[in-house]
């Protein structure tokens, strides 16, 4: 009966040290991935933040491209113009280049 008792409490302390190196190696693979779902937090935001500022820059480029083809526009017709013509028009159709 002895040994029954002995083998029983052997069997229970290698149980409870196996379950202990398990139950230490699952919290070390929850920390990491907290760790490393914080990390890909961090990067969502900052993706976010930089497709916002690409997405404001390509508005302007958009912008000005319309410009330009409205202005590439103006300066057919002027052109249509003054083939037909011969003559240039009495005020400039486009505005002065900035600075």
């Amino acid at each position: 009966m002895s040994r029954f008792l002995i083998g029983v409490l052997v069997a229970a302390v290698i149980a409870a040290a196996i379950f202990y190196v398990w139950n230490q190696r699952n919290l070390q693979t929850q920390a990491a991935q907290q760790q490393r779902i914080s990390s890909l937090a961090s990067q969502v935001s900052r993706l976010r933040a930089e497709n916002s500022e690409l997405k404001d820059a390509l508005a302007k480029v958009q912008a000005e491209e319309n410009e330009l083809a409205r202005q590439n526009d103006l300066l057919n017709k002027a052109v249509a113009t003054v083939k037909a013509t011969g003559k240039l028009p009495a005020k400039p159709l486009l505005p002065y280049p900035p600075k």
